[in-house]
């Protein structure tokens, strides 16, 4: 019987299956229709994963998938609320609000969706999906790196300008096929969790494959110029070594995993000028961004936390600027998009809804982080690897992540629903 049962729910959760990739290739791929494919529909394809996502929550109803819950209600509740505040107090432009409160009502949902539909095949079968995406992704990043920012593969959204943004030494952070940076350094910290999973784990994955994508992803790290991917990578690998830490068997592993990674960035230093220029490109980005921020991106990444609760005290008690602080919210309310509101993630939300719903939201998802990685860490030792890897992206990007940014919202989508789904790995084998 629970065979049966379990071909019925699997054939059930199909069509949810189906969607779940598209809504994962859109992430991926929006950019390039935006900037190569379709720049004639750049505007319309910013929102092209919304429909996937109402057709996800829809069907999710339909067949009866238990998602909502405590998060999904209280992050329903906070965004409604603001966005009638907004409406009738705020600046009272509909579309700015609705497209601000997508975020919570429409794509929030599917982390819990893709956590109770997935199982460790489905899991499993991203992550070779990206390890080849990587290696693709790479080369695209590698003609951008080295073109310059007039050559078509640099062209930006709309086919107009440079998708480039200002590196170091006359060097551009490319964006693959993103829109913009911060979705591509998402999408190498995103595969840094497959990588150290396969090679920490027995799960199977072409060697020639998964070597591949761990030399891809190193040149790649460089030629990023980005601090926020090779932070995020090197946060991956701690977390990864928290779930590899359980036994001498794990342990030895992890010292060979180690010993590949740090043999394969020397040979590369050694063969590969690409490689050498990258390191050159980013120490010298790093050298100078320090100097004009007065400081470590880590200690900006701590101010990210501390400052906007700071300032969330000075806010008024309800906003009534939903959407505002996205930059499409900001083109339709000024015609340029520049920050309204915040560039951090948490001083948009308190800027947004104030200290009421905005604070609302903050503790909801920094509580939702750490509820997640407490259910990791309390794992048995045979289980933890796999979500406590994802712990390494999907934590921050839940934190931290600028989720007024469509790609960015993506990987943070992706990333938690999978570390959920990882966490019901447990489940799937009682």
């Amino acid at each position: 019987m629970e065979v049966v049962n379990k071909k019925v729910k699997n054939s059930t959760n199909n069509s949810l299956k189906i969607a779940i990739w598209l809504y994962f290739l859109l992430w991926i791929f929006e950019g390039a229709l935006r900037k190569w494919i379709l720049p004639g529909l750049a505007t319309p394809l910013l929102i092209v994963r919304d429909p996937i996502a109402i057709y996800i929550i829809a069907r999710a109803l339909y067949v009866n998938v238990k998602f909502i819950n405590t998060y999904v209600v209280l992050g329903g509740i906070f965004t409604l609320l603001g966005l009638a505040i907004t409406l009738t107090f705020g600046h009272g432009n509909l579309f700015v609000g609705l497209y601000g409160a997508r975020i919570m009502l429409l794509h929030f949902p599917l982390i819990f969706i893709m956590g109770e539909v997935l199982n460790k095949e489905d899991i499993l079968k991203v992550g070779r999906v990206m390890l080849a995406l990587t290696i693709l992704m790479t080369l695209i990043i590698y003609f951008q790196f080295i073109s310059p920012q007039t050559a078509y593969i640099n062209v930006g959204i709309g086919g107009e300008g440079s998708a480039g943004f200002d590196g170091a030494m006359g060097y551009f952070r490319p964006s693959g096929t993103f829109s913009f940076i911060s979705g591509l350094s998402a999408f190498y910290i995103l595969v840094s969790v497959y990588i150290f999973y396969f090679w920490l784990s027995n799960e199977p994955c072409s060697k020639a494959l998964l070597i591949s994508s761990t030399i891809a992803l190193l040149i790649a790290i460089p030629l990023t110029v980005s601090r926020t991917a090779v932070l995020g990578v090197f946060l991956v690998g701690f977390f990864a070594f928290l779930g590899s830490s359980t036994s001498a068997k794990s342990i030895m592993r992890l010292l060979l995993t180690i010993t590949v990674i740090f043999i394969l960035v020397i040979v590369l230093q050694k063969t590969t000028t690409i490689f050498s220029l990258g390191t050159e490109v980013f120490m010298n980005r790093v050298d100078t961004a320090n100097g004009q921020e007065g400081g470590s991106i880590v200690m900006r990444t701590i101010e990210g936390f501390t400052q906007p609760i700071v300032s969330l005290l000075n806010e008024p008690l309800f906003a009534g600027k939903l959407g505002m602080g996205t930059n499409a919210g900001a083109q339709m309310l000024s015609g340029s998009t520049k920050f309204l509101i915040s560039e951090g993630e948490l001083g948009r939300l308190s800027g947004e809804q104030g200290i009421v719903l905005g604070g609302g939201l903050i503790v909801l998802r920094l509580f939702f982080a750490c509820s997640l990685f407490v259910q990791s860490i309390r794992l048995p030792s045979n289980l933890k690897l796999l979500p406590l890897t994802f712990c390494g992206t999907a934590l921050f990007l839940i934190t931290q992540g600028q989720w007024a940014q469509p790609s960015i919202l993506g990987a943070s989508i992706i990333a938690s629903g999978l570390l959920i789904a990882s966490l019901n790995i447990k489940l799937e084998t009682d």
